[in-house]
């Protein structure tokens, strides 16, 4: 039952939004063979898919905010023409122009709403130990050691469990390619700091560890760039907080506070809806 087990909890984080692809383990039975490849192949193709969608975004508004930037300048300049009525269209369109950057910043929040409309409560030592325990094979065969140890129990966290389950996989993924010897995964308290014993990292890789456009055609797990906004996206933090050997720590939002936050998205949502529903009954 146990191939069957790994099959049911690998189609579950799929539900939950988390299509990051893991080391495949054979079970030699072809049918849950197949239905486990063919489960990660659809998983790669929609990951690459959203890929794309956020690195379009991200181009996309590079692109409309350098020319809002270069048609205010030219307003500006125009704003102190000597000619009255000239300033004063310069300065509307200056007003305009502030007004379309604020528009920008209202869809690309409605984006981000809309890949954690999944949020929820749940265990983040559960979801470690999940995680943990389906890379151990992959680190056996490298004859390295993961391990899951606890600084300070885990409180509910809030957020969308399949972007934590990316984040997460994405930080094992580079401890075990770019570093050494055992890895720690040490829970403080709605923290994840991974921890290996590699060398570190220089200083210049170190200050620029985040930088850098998300490549959507790499494979997922590669980057630390794609964690860090995969885990700003769902309101976490990634930092790097130690080096020689690397310490990275995922902070989650704590379950109680992520309740009040999302009662208040709510109460905002009625309040918008309310306010459409009596301008509609205005004559």
């Amino acid at each position: 039952a146990r191939p069957l087990e790994r099959l049911a909890a690998r189609a579950s984080r799929i539900g939950d939004g988390d299509f990051s692809r893991r080391p495949f383990l054979e079970t030699h039975i072809p049918e849950i063979d197949h239905i486990g490849s063919a489960m990660d192949t659809s998983a790669m193709r929609v990951d690459t898919m959203l890929a794309n969608e956020r690195h379009f975004t991200a181009d996309a508004t590079h692109q409309l905010r350098t020319g809002i930037a270069g048609i205010a300048m030219r307003l500006e300049l125009l704003s102190l023409h000597h000619d009255e009525v000239v300033a004063a269209d310069a300065a509307e369109g200056l007003r305009q122009t502030d007004q379309l950057n604020a528009t920008i910043d209202d869809l690309l929040a409605a984006a981000r709403n809309r890949t954690t409309n999944e949020r929820e409560i749940y265990d983040l030592t559960t979801l470690v130990n999940d995680h943990a325990d389906e890379w151990r094979p992959r680190f056996q065969a490298e004859r390295r050691h993961i391990s899951v140890i606890t600084s300070v129990p885990a409180p509910p966290v809030f957020g969308t469990k399949g972007l934590a389950g990316q984040v997460i996989d994405i930080l094992i993924d580079n401890a075990l390619r770019h570093g050494a010897g055992a890895v720690t995964m040490m829970i403080d308290g709605p923290s994840v700091v991974v921890i290996d014993q590699g060398a570190g990292m220089s200083k210049a890789r170190l200050a620029a560890v985040f930088d850098g456009p998300v490549d959507p055609s790499a494979r997922h797990g590669r980057g630390l760039a794609l964690a860090r906004r995969l885990a700003q996206v769902d309101g976490a933090t990634l930092e790097v907080v130690g080096n020689r050997p690397l310490r990275l720590r995922f902070t989650l939002v704590r379950g109680e506070l992520g309740s009040v936050e999302a009662g208040r998205d709510e109460a905002r949502e009625l309040w918008s809806r309310r306010k459409v529903d009596v301008s509609d009954q205005v004559v």
